[in-house]
């Protein structure tokens, strides 16, 4: 461990790292965690976006910034959030913390704009070498315990859902209506029947029974 802590050293400039979690528990234990690596002058964590983007907001452009999030949000996945933090800090460095073990979402998710991807087994020495990597601008970091589930599958089917199509989805599930997702996700009545209407192409789906019954398949809802 000391050998790897003794090739990087970010702690001499501005920098954050924080933890987005809607679980408490592992919130606090994962910012302890980074806080023993000694990677990081500061170390946040949230339970809830709102009070992240204020975070953001407060600190847009003044810090080296790691944001480290989990896969599956309150009411979302991370995909879209990943697109909305962006604005705030386009050079944060995204790593997503994940227990996930369907290949094809993971595949998916590795089609974003990510710097990391660690499984929530990883341990201390694995952050690390994350962190470096990352700072070296290498290529994306997989963790290998997600490498290694990646590899099993030989062939795999991408998901053929947008970000915002998966979040209409999960409202669909939901039980809501066209129109109350419309104004939801404040869009055009017009735009939410486009998107069920392509999404149903893509999956064969005469129903929003069978739509839905494809993305539970797959995890998404």
């Amino acid at each position: 461990m000391k050998d790897v802590f003794s090739e990087i050293s970010i702690r001499q400039e501005s920098s954050i790292a924080l933890v987005l979690d809607d679980h408490n528990i592992f919130t606090t234990s994962f910012c302890t965690l980074l806080e023993q690596t000694r990677l990081f002058q500061h170390v946040y964590g949230f339970a809830n976006e709102d009070d992240l983007r204020f975070f953001l907001l407060e600190k847009r452009g003044k810090s080296k910034v790691f944001l480290f999030l989990d896969y599956y949000l309150k009411d979302k996945i991370c995909i879209s959030f990943i697109n909305e933090v962006r604005r705030f800090h386009v050079n944060m460095h995204i790593i997503v913390l994940s227990s996930l073990t369907n290949p094809i979402l993971i595949q998916n998710l590795l089609n974003y704009k990510i710097d990391g991807f660690l499984s929530k087994y990883s341990e201390s020495t694995e952050i690390v070498i994350c962190v470096q990597s990352v700072l070296k601008s290498q290529n994306l970091y997989i963790s290998p315990f997600i490498q290694e589930i990646l590899s099993s599958f030989k062939h795999l089917n991408a998901v053929p859902f947008s970000a915002r199509e998966i979040e209409i989805l999960k409202l669909f599930a939901q039980g809501l209506t066209v129109n109350a997702t419309a104004e939801n996700l404040i869009l055009s009545r017009h735009t939410i029947v486009s998107h069920r209407r392509r999404m149903m192409a893509k999956t064969n789906s005469k129903t929003i029974s069978e739509l839905l019954a494809f993305a539970g398949k797959i995890e998404l809802i």
